[in-house]
């Protein structure tokens, strides 16, 4: 079985490389980390240390959230970290304290994962999330490495996926000594694809523990050019599809409120220009982040001339990527995207830590724990297109005294779901304990 993965999996780098470097010529970008992905290390990278895995941006966060924790505890140790995009790897480096060395993952084929694991010789190896590699699990059972999935969960959307993989799954599964996962149906769900029970534990979403971005509502709002008591509505990681009802949603605001402005933030960059175009399309002035004088605000750079006393946009695409938590400070209303369509949502914890009450669409997935229970304590609102969107905005920006009750609970529902962070060290503590002194903590009645 493994000899068949590794054939398809061949195969499929085999026509993906060639499309790879032909896009990057065409569209001037870098070449693929061909290096990294054949297991080669990075310079500077130092062995006998952690190996952290975060797929994206998202999990990058997650990671560099572990950081400083993992270093306190084991000193010393140093940190390599893989993720699967550029985004990601440029997020990771442009910390105050960022991982020791970061490149890409390799391929999941047995020479290139050997090739890394033999370089960095790790005491052990956090996956973020729920990324499953069956060769890197078995080289790391024949190595004797322990690997410990960190915040992993299974949507029911991707569930169905996983059953049909399951006899696979069966056999990689034993590779993995511990399971941390968000929740009680996550746990129950991937022991019931394979995960040895006694191996999982339930240690809670550690987006919950994320610090909250820098809250300068006033220095970032000086930046927007904004005037006290303009109403700045944010859509933040918005998927394809998603614009033209967040652009309706933002007309009905300002129907009532014609001074209100909003921040498009695509989730992904190819759709920054695409979103531009909308905008413009829709009869709003738009202004790019890219294209600001360093240091200036956007009402500067929009416009000839010198700065007006208020924005001169309508519209501000925020075509940069790790930005946007800092935007959220200086927002009143904020939606997340990758929810009104199939994606299965992103993350209403960062704005809901700020005390900003949330909009998203139905499709929540990937974050259906988080949505419910802002939902419950009335801090996170469900609008199913952009006419429910526009109409639940007027409603909760109309309203004073429910806006400030809704803020307050989306900081008490962050508030009182912390924890995951100790519980997912001690799981790293569980497993590099020293085999006798496990048996005798065992032993403890």
């Amino acid at each position: 079985m493994y000899r068949l993965y590794g054939a398809l999996l061949s195969l499929a780098w085999a026509a993906v490389l060639p499309c790879q470097m032909l896009m990057t010529v065409l569209k001037r970008t870098s070449l693929p980390p061909l290096r990294a992905r054949l297991g080669h290390l990075p310079a500077g990278a130092a062995g006998g240390g952690f190996w952290i895995h975060a797929v994206s941006v998202g999990e990058v966060r997650l990671a560099l959230s572990l950081l400083p924790s993992l270093r306190r505890r084991f000193p010393g140790a140093p940190v390599h970290l893989t993720t699967g995009t550029a985004t990601g790897r440029a997020l990771a480096s442009g910390g105050t304290a960022p991982p020791e060395s970061i490149a890409a993952l390799p391929f999941d084929l047995p020479f290139a994962m050997g090739r890394l694991l033999d370089g960095l010789r790790p005491r052990a190896i956090l996956i973020l999330e729920t990324e499953i590699w069956p060769n890197l699990l078995r080289l790391c059972a024949r190595r004797g490495v322990p690997v410990i999935l960190v915040n992993g969960r299974i949507s029911p959307r991707s569930y169905p996926r996983y059953r049909a993989l399951g006899l696979f799954l069966r056999r990689a599964l034993p590779g993995v000594s511990l399971f941390g996962m968000q929740s009680r149906e996550d746990a129950d769900r991937i022991m019931s694809l394979g995960a040895d029970e006694r191996r999982v534990r339930v240690t809670g979403n550690l987006k919950f523990d994320l610090a909250p971005p820098p809250a300068d509502r006033q220095g970032v709002r000086r930046r927007l050019g904004l005037e006290d008591g303009v109403p700045l509505f944010v859509a933040g990681s918005t998927a394809a599809g998603e614009e033209p009802a967040v652009l309706g949603a933002f007309a009905a605001l300002r129907r009532s409120h014609p001074s209100a402005r909003l921040v498009l933030a695509p989730r992904h960059p190819e759709n920054f220009a695409a979103a531009q175009r909308l905008a413009r399309a829709a009869g709003h002035a738009v202004a790019l982040w890219s294209r600001f004088e360093a240091g200036a605000p956007p009402a500067q750079a929009a416009a000839a001339g010198p700065a007006p006393a208020r924005a001169s946009f309508d519209v501000l695409v925020l075509d940069a990527m790790g930005v946007l938590p800092e935007i959220y400070a200086a927002s009143d209303l904020v939606f997340v995207g990758g929810s009104l369509v199939r994606r299965g949502g992103h993350n209403v914890l960062e704005p809901a830590a700020l005390g900003r009450p949330v909009f998203f669409g139905p499709h929540m997935e990937n974050f259906r724990a988080a949505a419910e229970a802002l939902t419950a304590a009335g801090a996170g609102f469900v609008a199913r297109d952009g006419d429910e969107l526009g109409r639940l905005l007027l409603r909760l920006l109309s309203d004073r005294a429910g806006y400030a009750v809704a803020s307050a609970m989306a900081r008490r529902v962050v508030e009182a779901n912390r924890g995951a962070l100790d519980r997912t060290l001690a799981l790293v503590e569980e497993v590099l304990a020293p085999a006798p002194a496990r048996g005798l903590q065992d032993a403890r009645p």
